[in-house]
């Protein structure tokens, strides 16, 4: 029998250079971690490329080292839960289970040029439904390209042969029992799909970028029933109840938070009322019921890849930190709510004059995040609602 009192939580969380998996137990502390790394791929300019089955492989490896090193059994856990990379796109056969494409990550830049015809034509309507500018960024527009440039891929889309998810609806599709087609509100507003007033599929969105609505995932929010996960991973049946995009997942844990990693994400909870702030995007996070609120960011694409050819020549690490401060002071300037204090988390919260800078540039003290991986621990209390 599980301890409930115990509430001991399995998360796994997959960003877009490594996956981590932690056990958690029902204080939140930290029993066990473990992590790999992962590679991406850049076939053309400003393409980004990850292989499907290489992120799977890599989530059970890291789950199975953390839940072995943490001593527990899988009855012991009393929840699993998954924090992702958002926006990155995979589409795969329905029957096979085989991806038709790679997954092309959030970084990807292909479909910039039909965004920048789109921002146009319809950029106002867009934002409007869903929060976001249009941009490459999100997923809407790498579907449509998969569609149009892998032979038969419309076809079997619109026959409901193939299903289309981001990193979490693919893990979910693999690891849980019956095979669910499913995901959560954060990660369905980052597509430019999803009326995040609705808080459905949006066929006018849809028709836009010509993407069939069979293709598409059930939407639930972020702390509801996902399924269990398989007895092919462990021995024992573990209820998947939480999922997120990693940054609304650090949202979750922190209230106004930055998070330092592949890129800096400035994220904001703004509350139960729409807003829109250009240049901020709006989206839906995870509020303290786990009811979807509605929250704004603003991100910095390029972090940890210009940080770690630095380490080890200081002043021009340095030097590097006080810039990304001076963008972020930027970004609170434009945020409705002035925040009290800084909470930071990321891997390159680690950089010793990281605070420094940001304390500096903007005029607020600076903490970090109980567990800089904050995204984890946001998963963590999702779990404990």
């Amino acid at each position: 029998m599980v301890d409930i009192a115990q509430k001991l939580a399995l998360v796994l969380d997959v960003g877009t250079t490594g996956v981590k998996a932690f056990v958690f137990d029902s204080r939140e502390k930290v029993l066990a971690r473990a992590a790999e790394s992962l590679q991406k791929s850049f076939p053309q300019k400003e393409w980004v490329e990850q292989d499907p089955f290489t992120l799977l492989a890599v989530s059970k490896k890291v789950l199975q080292t953390a839940l072995g090193e943490s001593g527990k059994t899988a009855e012991a856990m009393s929840g699993f839960g998954i924090a992702n990379q958002r926006e990155t796109t995979i589409l795969w056969d329905r029957a096979t289970g085989e991806p038709i494409y790679p997954a092309i990550v959030w970084e990807d830049k292909r479909t910039k040029a039909a965004c920048e015809q789109l921002v146009r034509e319809h950029g106002k309507m867009i934002l409007e439904k869903t929060g976001l500018q249009v941009d490459s960024y999100f997923s809407a527009s790498k579907i449509k390209w998969i569609l149009d440039s892998v032979s038969g891929a419309r076809t079997r889309a619109e026959k409901g042969e193939l299903c289309f998810g981001t990193v979490d609806t693919w893990l979910l599709w693999n690891l849980a029992g019956n095979h669910p087609h499913v995901t959560d509100v954060t990660n369905a507003s980052r597509t430019l799909l999803f009326n995040i007033h609705t808080k459905e599929w949006d066929e006018e969105l849809l028709s836009l970028f010509s993407i069939p609505r069979a293709l598409l995932p059930e939407v639930r929010p972020s702390a509801s029933d996902f399924g269990t996960l398989s007895s092919e991973l462990f021995e024992g049946a573990i209820p998947i109840r939480a999922v997120a995009g990693d940054q609304q997942a650090s949202l979750f844990a922190a209230g106004t938070k930055i998070t330092f990693g592949t890129g800096i994400f400035i994220m904001q909870i703004v509350g139960e009322g729409f807003q829109t702030h250009p240049p901020l995007f709006t989206t839906l996070t995870a509020g303290g019921n786990g009811e979807a609120h509605f929250a704004l960011e603003a991100k910095i694409e390029a972090c940890a890849e210009c940080v770690t050819p630095l380490i080890g020549h200081q002043p021009e690490l340095n030097a590097l930190l006080d810039g990304f401060a001076a963008q972020v002071a930027h970004f609170i300037g434009e945020l409705p709510i002035h925040p009290k204090e800084l909470v930071i988390d990321g891997g390159v919260t680690q950089a010793p004059h990281l605070k420094v800078a940001l304390t500096r540039a903007t005029g607020l003290p600076t903490r970090e995040h109980a567990l800089f991986d904050g995204t984890a621990l946001g998963i963590a209390k999702l779990l404990h609602l």
